[in-house]
């Protein structure tokens, strides 16, 4: 602990005064001893009894706790030791930091949050680069919004009554008419890309692939070449237009995800809950119609379900023409309300899902080698890592949302 740097000198000899005799226990006792007295978070009693004296600091950011994980990278809650703010700080993996692709993409994300400035839109604070243990590592500084995923929010307590879905999706037509207006398309809306807060405001991330300039539809374009039309859009919330061609698309393109954000959270289903695999989802969205979200919903408004079902236009000039109208039409039925969720239990959850995508990525790559016929330390971690789809499906399977990693039940949100 010492070695890590974590404390200062005079913090540390208060955790001695903690510990008292505690210091001749087993490892265990006297990081759990530490945990509970608030000197030292989870995350870094988890890596100190794993060893680990390095990586608790990115320039003037002290990491905490995880905030979450994907494809990319981990999101972490972090403090500036300049101000004594807390952070959101989302890290690119270094086994990524040489990949152009990901690198592209984790730029356009920072650059859009800074571009944007909206209660509705998480924003970005600072970018930059640090050198980590294997080179270079990409960072950015958000906003810290102590909020779930309406994928999470859903997942624990069963769809989200009208009201507050109105008012949860009030808010994020707000966002998005921001970015509009100022020429950016999120293309990737989706319940994991908002999260609500305690006052059931919704807050959108992830602008990685937002589009807007010549020179990002250039970088997109390496985008598709490197990783195929898997990184323009998620298949269950992606508009039909899009689908087939993400270079042409204009701001509807969002409404028709958000509608099927609106579906999700009221229904607690996808649009086309039947198809599986990515190419069916696609060609549903062009030609097949959802089962109307009234026979789902008991006592939702009619002139509700007309709005989702507009957004879900398959014509892109049959939906609402802004994001503003959108916003405009929610007004009546939107209810905010106090949420009430034990965000603890979520980062745990989080944590568990991080750890379990690193140990795909290690099966999967011991797996490649095997078959290879190579050492595991000579295979290339980017031709053997999964997609996220792939993880998702296996973390879905194998994590359930309401239970937490020791298999207890987790508490659902309340409103």
């Amino acid at each position: 602990m010492q070695q890590s740097k974590l404390l200062t000198d005079a913090q540390f000899d208060g955790a001695l005064e903690t510990l008292g005799e505690l210091c001749e226990s087993d490892a265990m006792t006297v990081a759990k001893t530490l945990v509970k007295a608030g000197i030292l978070t989870r995350l870094q009693a988890q890596r100190l009894l794993e060893g680990r004296t390095r990586g608790f600091f990115i320039n003037q950011y002290r990491i905490d706790e995880v905030l979450g994980s994907g494809g990319m990278g981990w999101a972490y809650i972090a403090r500036d030791l300049k101000t004594g703010e807390e952070v959101a700080l989302k890290m690119l993996c270094e086994q990524n930091s040489e990949d152009a692709g990901l690198v592209t993409r984790f730029r356009l994300e920072a650059e859009a949050g800074q571009r944007l400035n909206h209660p509705a839109i998480i924003r970005t604070r600072e970018v930059g680069k640090s050198v980590g243990l294997y080179g270079q590592v990409h960072y950015m500084v958000m906003d810290l919004v102590r909020g779930v995923g309406i994928d999470e929010f859903v997942g624990l307590g069963g769809p989200v009554a009208w009201p507050i879905a109105c008012h949860i999706a009030q808010h994020v037509a707000a966002g998005l008419q921001n970015a509009h207006r100022n020429g950016l398309i999120h293309r990737d809306l989706k319940p994991s890309n908002i999260l609500v807060d305690e006052f059931s405001n919704a807050h959108i991330l992830d602008f990685g692939l937002s589009v807007a300039s010549k020179s990002v539809l250039d970088d997109e374009y390496s985008l598709a070449m490197i990783f195929g039309q898997d990184c323009l859009g998620t298949a269950d919330y992606i508009a039909p237009e899009q689908a087939r061609d993400s270079f042409q698309v204009d701001r509807r393109a969002d409404l028709y995800s958000l509608g099927a954000t609106m579906y999700f959270m009221l229904t607690g289903r996808v649009l086309f809950p039947d198809c599986e695999k990515r190419s069916e989802k696609l060609d549903a969205h062009w030609n097949r119609e959802p089962q109307p979200i009234g026979e789902l919903v008991p006592g939702l408004p009619d002139e509700v379900a007309r709005i989702v079902h507009k957004l879900l236009a398959k014509d892109r000039e049959q939906r609402f023409a802004t994001a503003r109208e959108v916003a405009v039409a929610l007004t009546p039925f939107a209810q905010p309300k106090k949420v009430t969720f034990n965000f603890q239990q979520i980062l745990d959850r989080r944590y568990a899902i991080a750890r379990q995508r690193e140990r795909l990525w290690d099966e999967r790559a011991k797996r490649a080698a095997v078959a290879s016929g190579l050492s595991v330390c000579s295979v290339d971690s980017k031709a053997t890592r999964p997609t996220q789809a792939q993880m998702e499906t296996v973390i879905r399977k194998d994590t359930k949302l309401g239970q937490q990693a020791d298999g207890s039940k987790m508490t659902p949100p309340t409103p």
